[in-house]
């Protein structure tokens, strides 16, 4: 089956010079092809477009705004086998080899965690009930995740799950599901996958937190991150929690926190190859919104 990456690079520019730190740090450790969604007139251009595999132009969809394009991965992927990164990940280790082979034959999985009580998704942008939210769906459980990562496989259930997220978002419980997310008319997009995975009964991974696909920077204290050594390390703390160790091969710099070490890591990224540095002025202003739970 043909599998690679795809990266969201939707309506801001920035998004796409993200995405090229991405596929920079994909092409030190990865031999898989990587596909960029760009919406019209923001394609990559000379080496950085070199490093995509396929460059997919997209039109906007008038429902579907922001997180929520997360919604068309399917219909926008060109492989059977997708791991879907957010622009704003870099990978730091070969061993995500192990969770392609972990993860074949799953037709969804996301790392995070079920949950029937207490807030969910609880970031500064809103939060939801869980309780409500499983009594009103006739849930066995929400299922809470950071969509920061997503793996998939083409077919049916793949299709039903993209359907109803698609459904929920477009119906009339779409406040009571989810909440405004950064933009107006912009959604988070977990929550509805978060309603739809525990409907189909489709549980997360729940990885020990020393060894993640996927490790997310909100409540970091400090950190090891070596891309030279393969070696990414991130003690977190919950406001009234222990702190906690995370390991593992994906960094996910939610709201580029922290910005200097991220900028720090692209701009070694970049000389490696001979592109130009970040222009940290243009995303100086960027709100950091995302200081999310410790499920995230």
């Amino acid at each position: 089956m043909d599998e690679g990456y795809l990266i969201l690079a939707l309506d801001d520019r920035r998004y796409v010079e993200l995405a090229i730190n991405l596929a920079l740090s994909f092409r030190r450790w990865e031999n898989r092809p990587v596909s960029i969604v760009v919406s019209p007139g923001h394609e990559p251009s000379g080496d950085a477009a070199a490093l995509f595999d396929r460059v997919i132009t997209a039109q906007p969809d008038g429902a579907l705004k922001g997180a929520m394009n997360k919604a068309r991965l399917l219909d926008l992927t060109p492989y059977d086998r997708t791991m879907y990164v957010d622009a704003d990940c870099l990978l730091f280790s070969p061993r995500i080899e192990l969770f392609w082979h972990r993860y074949r034959g799953q037709p969804f999985v996301v790392e995070g965690h079920k949950q029937t009580t207490g807030p969910a998704f609880a970031c500064s942008l809103g939060a939801k009930d869980a309780a409500e939210l499983c009594a009103a769906y006739s849930l066995p459980y929400l299922t809470v995740f950071n969509a920061g990562v997503i793996y998939f496989e083409r077919g049916p259930v793949a299709a039903e799950i993209f359907a109803r997220v698609k459904a929920l978002h477009a119906g009339p419980d779409r406040d009571r599901i989810s909440y405004t997310y950064k933009h107006a008319g912009e959604y988070a997009d977990e929550p509805f996958f978060g309603v739809v995975l525990g409907s189909m009964n489709i549980p997360p991974q729940e990885p020990p937190a020393n060894n993640r696909l996927q490790v997310t920077t909100p409540n970091l204290v400090e950190a090891v991150m070596d891309i030279d050594t393969a070696d990414l390390r991130i003690v977190k703390q919950t406001p009234g929690v222990a702190p906690e160790l995370w390991a593992g091969v994906l960094c996910h710099f939610c709201g580029l926190s922290p910005m200097e070490t991220y900028f720090e890591l692209a701009d070694k990224l970049r000389r490696e190859n001979g592109l130009t540095p970040m222009d940290r002025g243009q995303f100086r202003f960027v709100v950091l919104t995302e200081t999310l739970s410790k499920g995230h």
